[in-house]
């Protein structure tokens, strides 16, 4: 299956429609969350999954005009003993009337089952443990969402806090075993690493050296803020300086990549404004257009 270049893109929220009526031709793509646009009435309601009017609109007028992909936050792949496959279905609708180029979601758990008909949701994805056990299980999801969604699926690594203690693997030799074991890539967050760096004191550099980048399919650029002696993948306005470093050294590794996605919070359009956010799309295109012509064709099978 072959998968085109997309180039530099943004993660679409509340506060983009006007910004999107005047600048949506700076973008090559739009990147939802599928989530965002119907409600979740619960397992065994029927319907379950119910549009939002207003919000089905504004994703019609952007499909009209820039390709979609799909950054989903409601797999929880990595929820043992769990694994909503109506869900996924419905997000297979979802492709077939929108064309999704690919979707990903979180190396995580965020959800909790519950014995009534909504899930736990924690509230933040909590990385998995990086054991052989975990390697099966999501394996094994991967696989079925594939096996229903035929357009390639992405997964994205995590910010964390605290380190699970006796882990059989490295977070990047788990990931790159479960990449090359099973028909899934990998979108690679650059702020989190950022993140991981400040508040752990990991290498970002060396975990991109030690990760398959040839599996790198998308990456995203986001900012943050420090809140109570913790720095925050907040998505806080602008990338900093150390992401855009990080980013030109991952891009130069990457010879599959196909799309690089500037993620902020709409709280904090009033700090970037129009003029902002067209500085992070031309600071993403520069890196993008200074790497992707010397990488070959991407076909996978």
């Amino acid at each position: 299956m072959k998968t085109e270049h997309l180039g530099i893109g943004i993660l679409y929220n509340a506060s983009l429609p006007e910004y999107l009526r005047q600048h949506i031709d700076r973008l090559d793509y739009i990147e939802i969350i599928p989530d965002m646009f119907w409600s979740d009435e619960g397992r065994g309601q029927q319907p379950r999954f119910r549009p939002l009017p207003k919000w089905m609109h504004q994703l019609d007028w952007i499909a009209e005009r820039v390709p979609l992909v799909a950054h989903n936050i409601g797999i929880s792949i990595g929820t043992i003993d769990y694994f909503d496959e109506e869900y996924i279905r419905f997000m297979q609708q979802m492709h077939e009337t929108y064309q999704f180029k690919w979707h990903s979601d979180h190396l995580s758990f965020l959800k909790l089952p519950t014995k009534g008909s909504h899930d736990h949701n924690a509230g933040i994805a909590i990385p998995v443990p990086y054991d052989e056990e975990y390697l099966t299980m999501i394996g094994k999801k991967v696989e079925f969402i594939r096996d229903t969604i035929d357009i390639p699926f992405l997964l994205e690594n995590n910010v964390y806090f605290v380190e699970y203690p006796e882990q059989d693997y490295t977070e990047t030799a788990f990931v790159n075993k479960l990449v090359r074991n099973h028909p899934c890539n990998i979108l690679l967050d650059i702020h989190n690493l950022h993140v991981n760096a400040i508040n752990q004191g990991a290498d970002a550099k060396t975990y991109i050296d030690e990760l398959d980048m040839e599996k790198v399919m998308e990456m995203h650029i986001a900012g943050g803020n420090d809140m109570n002696g913790f720095y925050m993948d907040s998505h806080a306005g602008p990338c900093p300086d150390e992401v855009w470093e990080l980013l030109d050294y991952a891009v130069s590794k990457a010879p599959n990549l196909r799309g690089i996605t500037f993620e902020f919070h709409e709280s904090y359009f009033p700090l970037l404004q129009f003029e902002g956010l067209n500085r992070q799309i031309e600071l993403a295109k520069n890196t993008w257009e200074k790497y992707h012509l010397k990488h070959p064709a991407y076909e996978r099978a």
